[in-house]
């Protein structure tokens, strides 16, 4: 699993992948934030299916050539 930048808006090192359960079925969400409880600023990326999209999603930078 890739590692997470650090948050694009404050700087923040401490993000955090977060689960949000599906309930009756449906699948699990997955999305980053860069939590106000360990000083961040509030940022998250979308919800996605998978963990890995959530990361990537993340990770992206419009100078990083990806955008």
């Amino acid at each position: 699993m890739e590692e997470l930048k650090i948050c694009p808006f404050c700087g923040n090192k401490d993000v955090t992948i977060m689960t949000r359960r599906g309930k009756n079925g449906w699948r699990d969400y997955f999305y980053v934030l860069c939590d106000y409880n360990d000083g961040g600023c509030g940022a998250s990326s979308g919800w996605y299916h998978y963990v890995d999209e959530a990361i990537e999603a993340w990770n992206k930078r419009v100078d990083d050539g990806k955008a």
